[in-house]
This record gives C-alpha cells, structure tokens and sequence, in this order.
C-alpha cells in the first residue's frame, strides 16, 4: 500500500512550521521519524523543539542523543533511511529512496519555496500563506 504523501511550502523557518504538526502527531498517539541529511539542520530542529513555547513540549530525539532509547522515542531526527523509532509517520527534508518512504502510512515533506526537488508525487500540496495552510 502507497503511504499518503502531504507536501508542505513553507514561509517561515522548518522547524517552526514543524512543530504544530508534530503536536497533532503527539495527539493522536503515534510516532514521526525526521529524516534530513545534515546533522546541522538536525541540531537547528532539535534546538527549536526544544525552544518551542514555553507550555508545550515536544518529546524527541536525535541520532545523535546516545542517552536515549530511540525505540521509545515519539519523535526522532536521523539521517539514516532506518526506522528506528518503529514511527508510524515520516516527515522528510532530503528525499529519501522511494523503498524507506512506502514503509510509512503517511508521509509529509516540507520545503521552502523554490527548494522541492523531491521526486515522489504528493497526494495533497499545502501553502503557508499569512499564518495559514492552503491546500
């Protein structure tokens, strides 16, 4: 079975636009694996999940994060094409092979504008225009 592929343009920085979705993510009892090449974007994120509203935590990890069990992790942000957190979901910035994409019941990538090179088809494109997403 094909996963839901969800293509997000973003306005504003990544890990900012990342956070709302991975609450809803949180809310609905299942695991995200984040999956980007760079350890820097992976520290960027990491340090805004951390940062993000000073109500709302958004429990993850990184590969980096030896203390962890990634297994247990709600959320994880690698670089590797292994789903190590047994996520239900997958939220890519670097497009991964299209075999480690169909192992998720839904997938989202999300770009700045200008930046998709992603060769995977989405089933829906939203845009953030004004604070709002725009299908």
């Amino acid at each position: 079975m094909k996963p839901e592929i969800n293509f997000y343009q973003v306005d504003e920085t990544i890990a900012k636009s990342l956070a709302p979705l991975l609450l809803k993510i949180l809310s609905e009892k299942k695991k995200v694996l984040i999956f980007c090449h760079e350890q820097a974007q992976i520290n960027e994120i990491d340090g805004a999940l951390w940062n993000y509203g000073r109500n709302k935590f958004i429990p993850h990890a990184t590969i980096f994060d030896k203390e962890f069990e990634l297994k247990r992790q709600p959320i994880l942000l690698s670089n590797k094409e292994e789903n190590l957190n047994s996520a239900d979901y997958l939220v890519f910035l670097d497009e991964p092979s299209e075999s480690f994409v169909s192992k998720f019941s839904r997938v989202f990538y999300f770009f700045e504008e200008g930046n998709n090179s992603a060769k995977v088809k989405p089933v829906n494109f939203y845009k953030k225009i004004g604070g709002k997403w725009i299908k």
